[in-house]
C-alpha cells in the first residue's frame, strides 16, 4: 500500500508537471549612430515567457556576426546554429586555409546605413557610396513611417529592430525591386 501511494504521490507531483517556458532570444539591429561612433548597432536580448527583458547584450560587427553565424559560444546562441542560413539571409563566417583565418561577413549588413542617410556619413574609410534616403541625415517623413509600421518601432534613432523583424530588414535591403519602392517613398 506504502508503495502504491508513494507512485501515485510521485505520478501527480512529478509526472504530470508541464515543462519550464524557455526564454525567448532575439536578435536585433539599430540604424543610429551611438555612444560606439558607429553607424548600426548589435544587440541580443533575452525576454522572460512573460515579456519581460531580462538581458541584453551589444555587440561589434564582427562579435554579433560570429554569433549570430554560431562560430562563437553564447548564450544567446547555445546550440552554436547558423541563424543567417535558418533565416535565409546571405551571411557568416568564411575560413581562410592559407591564412589561417577566419572572416565574418554579412553583405545585408553593409547596406543598412542606406536606410538612414542619403551619402555614407563618415569621410574615409572603406565605406562611402549613396544611400537611399531622402533626406541628409535621416529618411522622408514617408520612409521614417514606412520604416516605423513595417519594422514595428516607433523611433529610428533610438529602437531596435529585433526578431522577425530583423530578419525581414536583412533581406529587403538585399532586395532590388524593395530598394526602388525605399528610394521612392517622397
Amino acid at each position: 500500500m506504502r508503495h502504491l501511494l508513494l507512485i501515485l504521490l510521485c505520478c501527480v507531483l512529478g509526472g504530470s508537471t508541464m515543462p519550464e517556458p524557455t526564454d525567448r532570444v532575439v536578435f536585433g539591429v539599430r540604424i543610429s549612430v551611438g555612444a560606439n561612433s558607429q553607424i548600426v548597432s548589435y544587440v541580443a536580448m533575452r525576454y522572460s515567457p512573460d515579456g519581460v527583458l531580462r538581458e541584453k547584450r551589444n555587440y561589434t560587427h564582427d562579435e554579433f556576426i560570429r554569433v549570430v553565424s554560431g562560430d562563437w559560444p553564447s548564450s544567446y546562441n547555445p546550440k552554436k546554429q547558423n541563424l543567417f542560413e535558418l533565416n535565409g539571409v546571405q551571411g557568416g563566417v568564411i575560413y581562410n586555409d592559407t591564412f589561417k583565418k577566419s572572416y565574418p561577413y554579412c553583405p545585408a549588413f553593409d547596406s543598412l546605413w542606406k536606410i538612414r542617410y542619403s551619402d555614407y556619413p563618415f569621410k574615409g574609410g572603406e565605406r562611402s557610396g549613396t544611400g537611399w534616403s531622402l533626406g541628409i541625415y535621416s529618411p522622408s517623413l514617408k520612409q521614417q513611417k514606412y520604416i516605423a509600421d513595417h519594422y514595428h518601432i516607433k523611433y529610428l534613432d533610438t529602437d531596435f529592430i529585433i526578431d522577425t523583424n530583423f530578419w525581414q530588414l536583412l533581406k529587403d535591403v538585399q532586395d532590388s525591386a524593395w530598394i526602388s519602392s525605399y528610394k521612392n517613398l517622397k
